[in-house]
């Protein structure tokens, strides 16, 4: 409906009240007080329309925090670098005291060389014993102070192979060392050096380490003496890594590198809670994935070995397998886990237990036996005469059998005393020296016994001019069968007098004649 008035007073309704109109307010002022022409009242709707549009946007945010909330941020920045400060304070602590119970370790292999020598666990590297060298050869790692009168606890292939061990202790003072005994399995080793008053490490044996708790690494890697890394425990427990037999790593992502092996991971209280063994690496360097063997392990060879005893464990006497999902399937189980056994071996516990092949070995004394590893370590832990029940899976039905465990066969060693390998003078005018060939020398060399093996040549002698090496095995000479360095002796005078002198020697698996001439 059209309102129509006067346009002073505009119309007034039937109640004489002023009805809405379209000429009042804002936009009857617009266009008919000031807008009389055409440009100017189509001006008036888009005015109109920003300031609707203007007025309901929300308001904007404030330039700037308030002063309490600026005041609140600093506070808590302080707070976040005071617990910094506190972490790294800590770590310092802890490395400072730490540091004074790790050595550093050199060993000399010597000719004849050994194939186990320079082992690292990360990229096994295992040079040829008859590469023609006649400078010893050196490798380095880590110990870690296990009591004040000289023990010293490292890798058992940090050592292996070697002639000679030296050790530097934090002060610089370098010590000849000798091997107390080793253990293989666990690849733990023993060697005491002639000091007292050491700085020994303490132990944490309770076992109470955990994933996620913060760890510091300290070694020696690439030959830098005293360095700290610090990480977590990424886990614990770790087996079928393949470094050792028995195994039960704690996993960390603290840097471990070539040189680590041997060092001590430490705990926040300043404790050892495991011994650096190896790591997971595609290319040798560390990728954040290193091994320590438990401190609660640790202390059980340690006290062994320094007592002059070997490591007793149980042993079953079976050989085991893995269980996949379609062999677990034949044998009528219904999931992979246990261990399928493979073999059981006579007049073993096993075998007296009434164990049969094809049994699944579900749990030990009620614990899963998940792995092989598992199974082994699980086993290994117990005492010789120990009895343990054993619930199989036999003809997918569920038995239990009980065994006393025996014990395991130890390939380790225990020193009675310091013995140095003797080498000795065949004859100054050959201008070599030589050794009685051994069995281990003999694997290591891949030969058969006897013989005698050269263990180094004079430079420019007239053995070295014949083109004689170290690692060659002596079979005969000029005819004679050669079985001792005595017997080598004794040939060599006899025939010294009369010039060229003939001999068989083996390299590499073959054997040929030289004819040396030695010096009058």
């Amino acid at each position: 409906m059209r309102v129509e008035g006067d346009e002073a007073t505009g119309a007034r309704g039937m109640d004489n009240s002023m009805p809405w109109q379209a000429t009042s307010g804002l936009m009857g002022w617009l266009i008919h007080r000031r807008l009389r022409t055409p440009w100017k009242r189509s001006l008036a709707p888009a005015l109109l329309l920003t300031c609707f549009f203007t007025s309901a946007q929300p308001p904007r945010a404030a330039a700037a925090e308030s002063p309490d909330t600026d005041t609140t941020n600093a506070a808590n920045v302080r707070g976040d670098l005071q617990h910094a400060r506190n972490l790294s304070r800590a770590f310092r602590e802890v490395a400072r005291t730490a540091q004074a119970s790790v050595v550093s370790i050199t060993c000399i292999d010597r000719p004849p060389f050994s194939a186990n020598f320079g082992r690292s666990t990360g990229q096994p590297r295992m040079p040829s014993p008859l590469v023609p060298q006649r400078a010893p050869r050196s490798g380095q790692g880590t110990g870690v102070i296990y009591s004040a009168d000289g023990l010293i606890v490292t890798n058992h292939h940090v050592i292996d192979g070697a002639d000679e061990v030296l050790v530097r202790l934090e002060n610089g003072r370098e010590l000849v060392a000798r091997i107390v005994g080793t253990d293989p399995e666990t690849d733990l080793a023993v060697v005491r050096v002639d000091e007292a008053g050491l700085n020994a490490a303490p132990f944490d044996a309770s076992d109470s380490i955990d994933t996620g708790d913060w760890v510091l690494a300290i070694g020696c890697p690439f030959g830098l003496r005293q360095t700290v890394t610090a990480g977590i425990v990424s886990a614990k427990g770790r087996d079928g890594v393949g470094l050792s037999t028995l195994e039960e790593y704690i996993q960390t992502d603290a840097a471990i590198n070539p040189g680590n092996s041997g060092g001590p991971l430490v705990n926040l209280d300043g404790k050892v809670v495991g011994i650096n063994s190896g790591i997971a690496s595609r290319d040798g360097g560390n990728m954040g994935v290193g091994f320590a063997i438990p401190a609660h392990v640790v202390q059980r060879v340690a006290s062994a070995l320094a007592a002059g005893t070997q490591v007793r464990r149980g042993w079953l006497g079976v050989s085991m397998q893995e269980l996949d999902r379609d062999l677990a399937a034949s044998f009528g189980h219904g999931s992979n886990s246990g261990v399928l056994v493979a073999a059981v071996m006579p007049d073993t516990p096993a075998a007296r237990a009434g164990i049969e092949s094809g049994d699944i070995i579900l749990a030990v004394d009620g614990a899963t036996a998940a792995t092989p590893s598992t199974m082994m370590r699980m086993i290994a832990t117990r005492e010789p005469q120990d009895r343990v029940t054993l619930a199989l899976l036999r003809a997918g039905e569920r038995v239990e059998v009980q065994a006393v465990l025996g014990e395991r066969p130890n390939q380790g060693r225990v020193e009675a005393a310091d013995e140095p390998t003797p080498i000795s003078t065949a004859t100054d005018n050959m201008g070599i020296e030589v050794l009685d060939l051994d069995a281990e020398t003999a694997a290591a060399l891949q030969v058969r016994q006897p013989g005698v093996v050269i263990a180094s040549t004079l430079d420019g002698g007239p053995a070295a001019q014949a083109g004689l090496q170290p690692g060659d095995v002596i079979r005969e000479v000029n005819g004679s069968a050669v079985r001792s360095v005595k017997e080598l002796r004794s040939m060599l005078e006899r025939a010294g007098s009369r010039g060229m002198v003939r001999i068989l020697i083996e390299r590499e698996g073959s054997t040929r004649f030289t004819m040396v001439k030695p010096m009058p």
